[in-house]
């Protein structure tokens, strides 16, 4: 036998033998992912991900490596292992070296007998992997099982969220594994690995996507890419719970003032109904209406009405601002 490392080594101090009769598998899994970067120490959320367990444990793990003397207090307070490392390596090696935490951007690959060996022993993988060909309509190969499994096994997803972020997919247009390997990694940095907290995301982003495309009709936008201001506009939009309709009331003022489609000019309007906490059509319609009977009656102060030329320029200004 010899070790299959590669590029990749983990170099570890002796004496961590005497001590692994006394270690659990979180603690052993968790000096590992230090070995492989010591930074984790400072990102528990991140290294309780990696190694499969609670951030309470992560903690727990340290303060057993640190009695242990494998692990030791740097100078500065950040931990520091007595792992040796070679300081006269070429310069070139170190550049080639990948870290473990570079690689767990992507799933582990699984042998042909570990893939066999976890479907037979995880309850329900099978019947997972059956329903998932279902929904994407398409027999997997081995490495989209492969993707499949380490899913669970890697980034424990349970099941129901798996198949609903597939069906979400394939809805969008993205039947690529792949793609869907790195859109399941944004959602587990996210914190989202049940179905329930996925079917909120996967709500408000096909409103979104929805209501987007109402919004490129109504300001003549075509098909040309949103830039990021506007991105964050309609954000705000759906943030303040307003749907089209709040929006064309926006839209017409808008039009009125400056005979322009400018999105800009109606997002200062949008945000300043909500920052008076109007938040209904009903509530904008009379508060319009109080405003054009105070305006009838000479009654209006500077900025109550939006048919001014002084809030224009505010707006204006506000949007570039911004």
């Amino acid at each position: 036998m010899k070790l299959n490392f590669r590029q990749d080594v983990l170099v570890l101090p002796g004496s961590v033998l005497s001590c692994c009769d006394g270690a659990d598998a979180v603690q052993m899994r968790v000096l590992l992912w230090l070995a492989s970067d010591l930074s984790l120490a400072e990102k528990t959320r991140q290294l309780a991900r990696l190694a499969g367990c609670q951030e309470k444990e992560i903690r727990e793990a340290i303060g057993f490596w640190t009695k242990q003397n494998v692990l030791v207090k740097a100078d500065d307070g950040a931990v520091e292992t007595m792992v040796s490392v070679a300081t006269d390596a070429p310069k070139k090696e170190k550049k080639e070296k990948r870290t473990l935490v570079q690689r767990a951007d992507t799933l582990p690959v699984y042998t042909a007998s570990e893939l066999a060996d976890l479907i037979e022993k995880r309850q329900g993988m099978r019947e997972l992997i059956d329903e998932a060909q279902q929904i994407l309509g398409k027999m997997f190969n081995p490495s989209e099982v492969n993707i499949l499994v380490g899913m669970v096994d890697y980034l424990a997803m349970d099941e129901d969220c798996i198949l609903l972020l597939l069906a979400h997919c394939k809805n969008i247009g993205k039947n690529n594994l792949r793609s869907i390997e790195k859109y399941a990694y944004s959602l587990v940095d996210a914190g989202i690995t049940e179905s329930s907290a996925l079917e909120e995301r996967i709500r408000r982003l096909e409103l979104l996507h929805t209501f987007e495309g109402e919004v490129r009709t109504l300001f003549g936008m075509k098909s040309r890419a949103l830039t990021a201001k506007e991105k964050k506009m309609l954000n705000d939009w759906c943030d303040y719970g307003y749907g089209i309709e709040i929006v064309r009331r926006a839209y017409d003022i808008t039009v009125s003032a400056t005979n322009t489609p400018s999105p800009a000019y109606a997002n200062a309007i949008l945000a300043r109904w909500n920052s008076e906490g109007l938040r209904t059509a009903q509530e904008i319609d009379a508060r319009l209406e109080e405003e054009a009977t105070a305006k009838g009656s000479g009654e209006t102060s500077l900025g109550n009405s939006f048919d001014t030329d002084d809030f224009f320029e505010a707006a204006l200004k506000r949007s570039f601002e911004d």
